[in-house]
C-alpha cells in the first residue's frame, strides 16, 4: 500500500512541475538550439510542416509555440505581434514577419530506453552521459501577420523588428514573386504585391542565405477586392456597384466604454432593371467576426436552389438591393480597430438608421421601404426601425423581413465554448481559438444574443475554470440580460408590417438528442503528445451532466495527463438542452476557413459525431412568447407571435437558407403593393399552381373568381402572357413559353398574388 501512496504522489508532483514549465528545465544546457518543442503543446506539428501556402494562422501558432518553448525567452510575446499586425491595419499595410529558429524535440526512444528520465525531483535528466537523444529541426519561414486585405494592389512591408533569428544561419536577401516577376524585398521599405483574383492567393518567395542554400516556398493571403467610392465624395450618390462608405450621425455608448461612439458601415448599390433608385429594399447583414462576408459575399446570402438569387428575381421586378455591410475599421481619431460584424447591436442599428435616412432622401417616387435582415441583421433591423418610430424619424419603410433572428436568443453549445476557451487561453495556448474566443464569444454582440454563455459559468478571478456551482444557462454578465431587456421594452415596429423567416422546424424535429456524444476522440500531436477530448450537447430537461472535458496528456514511461479541465451542466425543468432543440443549424463546417493551417482543429472537425447544433431556436426566430419555456414546442396557430406572417419548415434547416418555399413567401410579400399587403394572405393559401409548367399552366383556386387578370412576366420584368379567366377549382390554361423563370400574378380585382413559376419541358 506505501508504494502505491508513493507512487501516486510522485505522479502527482509530475503533474505539477509540468504545468509549471519546470520539468523539462535541466535538459535546458543540453540544447543546441535552447528551444525544446516538448515544453509546448505541439498544436502546429512544426516538426512536420510543410512550408507552403502558410497562412498567417499558421504562422502565428508557430511563432507562439517557439517563443514559450524558448528557454531563452528571444522572442517577443505573440501579443506584441499581434499589436503591430493591428497598427498595420491602421496604416492600411500588410505586415510580413521572418522567422528563422532550430528546434529540438526528445526522442521517444530516449524515453524509451530512459536515457532520459524523471529524476527524484521530478525533472527531466539525461541518464549516464547519454548522448543523441534529441531530434533537430529548422523552420525558415516568411508570412504575413494580417492574412486578409481588401485591396488587390496591397502594400507589405518586412520591418526590422519582425525579423527573428535564433540560428546561426545568416540570411543574405529574399525575392518575392510578383505574377511573373521575382523581386528583391528590403527590410523596413514598403512594396507592393498585384493580385487579379479574389479569394486565397499563394505568394511564393525565395529565402538566399549566405552559405549559397536557396528554399523556394509559399504563403497565402485572402483578397477580398471590391470597387470603392471615395470617403466623402460619393457619400449620397447611391452609386451602383461601388461600395460607399457611411457613419451613423447617432452615437451609442456600450457597457465598459468610456464614451458613446459612432459607427462606421458601408453599402453598395445593386440597381434594379430599370436603373432608378426607386424601390429599395435594404439586406442588412447579420453576424461576421472578422468581416469575412465583404457586400457582394452578403447579396449572395439570397441564393437557393441551382443558380437561383432573390435579389435577382426583385430586381427584374424594378427592386433596388441596397447591401449594408459592417467592416472591420479604425475607429477615428484612435488606435482602437473596432470589428464592426460583432460590434454592439445598437451601434450598428444606428448605421442602418442613417442610411435609411439617406435612401428617403435621394430616391425617387413613393414606394416605400423593404428592409430584410438575416440573423443578427434581423435584430439590427428592429432596433433602427423602432427607434426611428420612436424618435419621429420615418423610416418610410412597408415591409421588415426578419430571416431566421434571435428574436429570444441565440446558442452556441456550452462545452464548445468552454473547450475552446481553455484551448486558448489555457495551457495549450491555440491561437485559432484564441481568436474564435477573442473575434466571436467575446464580441460584444455574441455577449448580447447568446442565451447561455462560458462567461457566466466562470470561477471568480479564473479565464479559464467553471464554477461547478453554475449549471443552469446564464448568460454574459452585464451584457445578455439588459440587451433583451431593452429590446423587449422597445417592442417591434408599429407601422411597419413584420413578417418572419424560421429555418428552424415548427414541429419539434431536433437537431441531434439531448446529452449526446459530440466528439470522444483522442489528438496524438506529436510521438509523446496526445490530447483527448470529449464533448456532448447540453442535456434532458432538469439533468445535469459533464458537457467538456481536455485531458492533455504527456508520455514518460506511460501516458500521464498534465493539463485538464472540465465543465458540467444542467437543463432546466422547462426545456431539455439548447444545443439539440429546434432551430436553425449551425454547420460546424463553416470553421473550416478558421482552421487554414491548424491541423488540431481540422482533426477537430474530422472527428465530429454530429456537423449541426441548434442555433438559433425556432420559437426565438418568431418570437413566440407562449412556449412556456420549452425550446421543443410546437409552432402553431396557437403559438403567440408578433409578426403578421411567417414561414416555418417542417425540418431543420441550415441557418439563413433560402430555398423554394421560403422564397415563394418572401416573393408574395415583397412583389405585392403596400395597398394589398394586409389582405392578400387569404388568397394565396387559396391559390396553388403547379410547376413546373409545360405546355398547360394549372391553377388550382379554393374560392371561385370571376373574371381574374392572369399576366406573366419574364425575368426581365416583361410581360409575355395576358388573359383574363374564370377561377374555381381546377382551370387549366394553354401556354407558349421558352424554358426559364417567370412570375405568374392573379389579380381578382380587390386581391393579388404573384408566385414564381418555372417552365420546362
Amino acid at each position: 500500500m506505501k508504494i502505491k501512496f508513493t507512487f501516486f504522489f510522485s505522479w502527482i508532483f509530475c503533474v505539477f512541475f509540468f504545468a509549471q514549465d519546470q520539468t523539462f528545465d535541466l535538459l535546458k544546457d543540453n540544447t543546441k538550439s535552447k528551444i525544446l518543442y516538448d515544453r509546448v503543446f505541439a498544436v502546429s506539428k512544426a516538426r512536420e510542416l510543410q512550408p507552403l501556402k502558410i497562412s498567417s494562422q499558421n504562422f502565428l501558432q508557430i511563432y507562439h509555440e517557439m517563443q514559450r518553448a524558448d528557454f531563452l525567452q528571444r522572442l517577443p510575446k505573440l501579443e506584441i505581434i499581434k499589436s503591430k499586425a493591428d497598427h498595420g491595419f491602421t496604416n492600411n499595410q500588410i505586415p510580413i514577419s521572418l522567422l528563422i529558429t532550430d528546434f529540438e524535440n526528445i526522442k521517444p526512444t530516449a524515453l524509451e530506453s530512459k536515457q532520459v528520465s524523471l529524476n527524484s525531483k521530478n525533472q527531466y535528466v539525461i541518464t549516464n552521459n547519454a548522448q543523441n537523444v534529441f531530434d533537430e529541426n529548422q523552420i525558415n519561414l516568411l508570412a504575413p501577420i494580417l492574412g486578409k486585405t481588401k485591396s488587390n494592389h496591397p502594400e507589405f512591408i518586412l520591418k526590422s523588428d519582425l525579423i527573428f533569428n535564433t540560428s546561426d544561419r545568416s540570411v543574405s536577401f529574399i525575392e518575392i514573386k510578383d505574377g511573373k516577376t521575382w523581386k528583391i524585398i528590403m527590410q523596413d521599405q514598403s512594396f507592393h504585391l498585384n493580385f487579379p483574383n479574389n479569394g486565397l492567393n499563394e505568394v511564393f518567395y525565395k529565402i538566399h542565405f549566405t552559405d549559397g542554400k536557396i528554399l523556394t516556398q509559399s504563403f497565402v493571403i485572402n483578397v477580398q477586392y471590391q470597387k470603392r467610392a471615395t470617403e466623402g465624395l460619393q457619400k449620397k450618390s447611391f452609386d451602383p456597384n461601388v461600395v460607399t462608405p457611411i457613419s451613423s450621425t447617432i452615437p451609442y455608448k456600450g457597457f465598459a466604454e468610456t464614451a458613446a461612439f459612432l459607427g462606421l458601415g458601408e453599402y453598395e448599390v445593386y440597381m434594379g432593371n430599370d436603373g432608378v433608385l426607386d424601390k429599395p429594399i435594404v439586406l442588412v447583414d447579420g453576424f461576421d467576426p472578422g468581416d469575412t462576408r465583404n457586400t457582394s459575399a452578403i447579396y449572395q446570402l439570397l441564393n437557393y436552389g441551382t443558380n437561383q438569387n432573390l435579389g435577382d428575381l426583385v430586381r427584374a421586378q424594378g427592386f433596388d438591393i441596397i447591401v449594408l455591410n459592417f467592416p472591420i475599421y479604425t475607429r477615428p481619431g484612435t488606435s482602437t480597430i473596432i470589428d464592426g460584424g460583432v460590434d454592439y447591436i445598437q451601434r450598428n442599428a444606428m448605421i442602418l438608421v442613417e442610411l435609411l435616412n439617406q435612401i428617403n432622401a435621394a430616391k425617387v417616387g413613393t414606394a416605400k421601404n423593404v428592409v430584410i435582415g438575416p440573423s443578427m441583421g434581423g435584430l439590427i433591423s428592429r432596433y433602427a426601425l423602432r427607434y426611428m418610430e420612436q424618435n419621429s424619424l420615418n423610416p418610410d419603410t412597408r415591409l421588415y423581413l426578419s430571416f431566421d433572428s434571435p428574436h429570444l436568443g441565440a446558442n452556441v453549445p456550452l462545452g464548445f465554448q468552454h473547450l475552446f476557451n481553455y484551448m486558448g487561453f489555457g495551457p495549450i495556448g491555440d491561437t485559432t481559438m484564441q481568436d474564435v474566443v477573442n473575434g466571436m464569444l467575446k464580441s460584444p454582440a455574441a455577449r448580447q444574443m447568446l442565451l447561455d454563455h462560458f462567461e457566466g459559468h466562470l470561477k471568480t478571478g479564473s479565464t479559464t475554470d467553471f464554477d461547478p456551482a453554475i449549471l443552469l444557462p446564464v448568460g454574459a454578465p452585464n451584457y445578455r440580460t439588459s440587451f433583451q431587456n431593452e429590446l423587449n421594452a422597445m417592442g417591434f415596429p408599429q407601422n411597419i408590417r413584420n413578417i418572419a423567416i424560421s429555418n428552424g422546424a415548427g414541429n419539434g424535429t431536433q437537431t441531434g438528442t439531448p446529452g449526446m456524444v459530440v466528439l470522444d476522440h483522442t489528438f496524438n500531436t506529436s510521438s509523446t503528445q496526445r490530447a483527448i477530448i470529449k464533448t456532448n450537447f447540453t442535456p434532458a430537461k432538469n439533468a445535469t451532466a459533464q458537457i467538456s472535458s481536455f485531458q492533455g496528456q504527456q508520455w514518460i514511461i506511460f501516458w500521464i495527463s498534465v493539463y485538464t479541465s472540465t465543465a458540467s451542466a444542467k437543463s432546466p425543468a422547462t426545456s431539455d438542452g439548447l444545443d439539440s432543440a429546434p432551430g436553425g443549424r449551425f454547420d460546424i463546417s463553416n470553421l473550416a476557413d478558421s482552421s487554414t493551417g491548424n491541423p488540431m482543429l481540422t482533426e477537430f472537425m474530422n472527428n465530429l459525431k454530429i456537423m449541426y447544433f441548434n442555433f438559433i431556436p425556432a420559437v426565438s426566430s418568431l418570437a413566440v412568447s407562449n412556449n412556456g419555456g420549452n425550446y421543443y414546442a410546437n409552432i402553431n396557430s396557437s403559438s403567440n407571435t408578433p409578426f403578421a406572417a411567417y414561414y416555418v419548415p417542417s425540418t431543420n434547416q441550415n441557418h439563413v437558407t433560402l430555398n423554394d418555399p421560403n422564397v415563394q413567401f418572401a416573393l408574395n410579400e415583397i412583389l405585392n403593393d403596400q395597398s394589398l399587403a394586409a389582405t392578400d394572405h387569404q388568397l394565396m393559401n387559396e391559390i396553388s399552381v403547379e410547376n413546373p409548367v409545360k405546355n398547360t399552366l394549372k391553377i388550382k383556386s379554393i374560392a371561385a373568381l370571376k373574371n381574374a387578370k392572369i399576366n406573366i412576366s419574364d425575368a426581365s420584368g416583361r410581360m409575355v402572357f395576358s388573359q383574363t379567366h374564370d377561377l374555381n377549382g381546377l382551370t387549366e390554361i394553354p401556354v407558349n413559353l421558352t424554358n426559364g423563370v417567370y412570375f405568374l400574378t392573379v389579380d381578382s380585382g380587390m386581391q393579388r398574388i404573384i408566385k414564381k413559376i418555372v417552365v420546362g419541358r
